[in-house]
């Protein structure tokens, strides 16, 4: 068993619904994807198939992909199809421009091998389909194996140098308030730190609301950053690029 299917093996197990709710996939269902319906949409790392089901009822063809067996089995009691594969090493279980579109929320960030996977979406996504992917905001914390690919301006230049035209970036949420000093509170032993962490949670939602109702959501306090692009299929891959980019000039030649 690859390590992927290993470590997300378990990791929707007894979930009925997305991590979180259902509000973040409800936005991007209703402003990202307004609309779309009759189109053969694919989700890599659809999770236990929330948002998957949601676009199978606005009439579209869905297929899911995850590297977790517990995911597969929920998107199943959906009545979504799903493959299970490590979307960071293996070869996709499907045809070359087989969809109109792909989506990769809020997963690229946890690959051992992100390129790869942004390489097979390309393969099945057709010319000039849409591709929708979404990382966590720079305020979050998420922990990350590559972490400066993650930030804004370098995965913008990420997509670009794989032949994704950047329509609009967009932030859903707020990132949470305080996070490092609560998550150092709630390790102490001690009531009066995990009391103050609870006090400093309850600031950061009203701070949040606050911002939402007045301000809506400034992208760097953005939950997740949202790049909706369009595919350009590419003659060469982007290591062959790089590889004639970066030739040697031989003295003499």
């Amino acid at each position: 068993m690859d390590d992927a299917k290993k470590s997300y093996s378990g990791y929707y197990k007894g979930l009925d619904n997305a991590i979180g709710g259902d509000e973040r996939f409800r936005w991007v269902n209703d402003s990202l994807l307004e609309g779309v319906s009759g189109k053969a949409v694919l989700d890599v790392g659809c999770g236990e198939g929330s948002l998957l089901r949601m676009l199978k009822d606005k009439g579209n063809s869905v297929y899911g992909i995850d590297a977790s067996q517990s995911g597969q089995e929920a998107c199943r009691a959906k009545g979504v199809e799903c493959a299970v594969a490590d979307i960071s090493s293996e070869k996709f279980p499907l045809r070359d421009d087989s969809f109109d579109i792909v989506l990769c929320l809020e997963t690229l960030e946890h690959l051992e091998n992100p390129q790869h996977c942004v390489s097979e979406m390309k393969r099945v996504l057709k010319e000039g389909g849409l591709f929708i992917a979404s990382i966590p905001g720079p305020k979050v914390c998420h922990p990350y194996i590559y972490p400066g690919l993650f930030g804004i301006k370098n995965f913008r230049e990420f997509l670009w140098a794989n032949g994704f035209k950047i329509l609009k970036v967009k932030g859903w949420g707020q990132s949470p308030a305080f996070i490092k000093t609560k998550k150092w509170l709630q390790k102490q032993d001690n009531d009066i730190a995990r009391n103050t962490a609870e006090v400093l949670h309850y600031i950061g939602r009203k701070r949040n609301m606050i911002m939402r109702k007045h301000s809506g959501t400034p992208l760097n306090f953005s939950h997740c950053v949202n790049f909706v692009c369009i595919n350009r299929k590419q003659k060469k891959t982007l290591a062959e690029r790089v590889a004639e980019d970066t030739k040697p000039i031989r003295d003499g030649s």
